[in-house]
């Protein structure tokens, strides 16, 4: 009973973090390039904010269900198929660059903001986005890995 309700809410995380990275960096990024710096740094703000509180909830889900599914259907991890390491490798990537984001750009992006420094948040701003590029790229590249690795692997 718990295999599939872990394997529901790793495919719900996954969802969550990937589509709503898209949603910010190209739906959204694009669409208030016009709206005054100053405006456009408090909307970041705000909509980081919130996004960074269900990435983060994402990235426990998908750990710990993960690890769940890892050991209730191969036994842990000397079992699991090449593309399941091969998706297992990527994630970590992903969080990997995740906390490197949150700990580090997005830190100085509220720092910056706070402090007045329009320019200095921009190029913050700037830096967030190419790094969230990286994660797009990652967890597409884990959906196409698990909808296909069992045929390609």
């Amino acid at each position: 009973m718990l295999t599939p309700l872990a394997l529901i809410l790793h495919l719900i995380a996954i969802n969550i973090w990937v589509g709503g990275t898209f949603f910010t960096v190209v739906i959204l990024g694009r669409a208030i390039r016009t709206v005054e710096a100053a405006q456009r740094l408090l909307l970041w703000q705000l909509v980081l904010r919130r996004f960074f509180a269900w990435t983060w909830l994402a990235v426990l889900m998908l750990l710990c269900s993960g690890i769940w599914l890892v050991y209730s259907l191969y036994g842990g991890f000397a079992g699991i198929p090449a593309y399941i390491a091969l998706m297992g490798l990527l994630a970590l990537l992903m969080v990997a660059n995740f906390l490197f984001i949150f700990l580090v750009p997005y830190a100085r992006l509220r720092h910056r903001t706070k402090s007045g420094d329009i320019d200095g948040s921009l190029r913050l701003l700037q830096i967030i986005r190419y790094l969230s590029i990286v994660n797009i790229a990652l967890g597409l590249s884990i959906v196409v890995i698990i909808g296909s690795g069992p045929h390609l692997f």
